[in-house]
């Protein structure tokens, strides 16, 4: 009981420190967001180019706001299939059943976050993956 008693404590009574750190965020909110802002479009024009260049092969929801895509690959893979695939090469995806009860064919899309200074990184290994595999895919698309 006194663990409760203490941690509850540490939780409802924040240090100085804490609301010192919190005061600095939120006066320097605006700096932040414009920061992260240009990240995100930047790297949203990135992923727009991608889902262009690759049409045949992968369709998206184009998001209206926020960092993350939902994305349905179009070839002969189920989203689950497609992320073992990429995880192998290191590369990591949300597949469907992360954030669906239920996944049937035509809701198997794959999440995607671009909010990250890294993404341009990940999408090159992206691309390259999907260059190495494309003619075989499309040969044997289930499209």
């Amino acid at each position: 009981q006194k663990l409760v008693d203490v941690q509850y404590f540490g939780t409802a009574c924040p240090s100085r420190a804490s609301e010192i750190q919190a005061i600095m965020v939120l006066r320097a909110s605006d700096t932040i967001l414009e920061k992260n802002m240009a990240i995100i479009r930047r790297n949203f024009s990135f992923l727009e180019e991608f889902i262009t260049r690759y049409r045949d092969l992968f369709e998206w929801v184009r998001p209206n706001a926020g960092a993350i895509a939902f994305i349905k690959f179009r070839g002969p893979l189920s989203s689950t299939e497609f992320g073992e695939q990429l995880a192998e090469a290191g590369i990591g995806i949300k597949p469907a059943y992360c954030f669906m009860d239920v996944v049937a064919e035509d809701r198997d899309y794959f999440r995607v976050g671009y909010g990250e200074e890294r993404f341009p990184e990940s999408l090159t290994a992206l691309i390259a993956f999907v260059e190495n595999r494309k003619h075989a895919w499309r040969t044997r698309s289930r499209l």
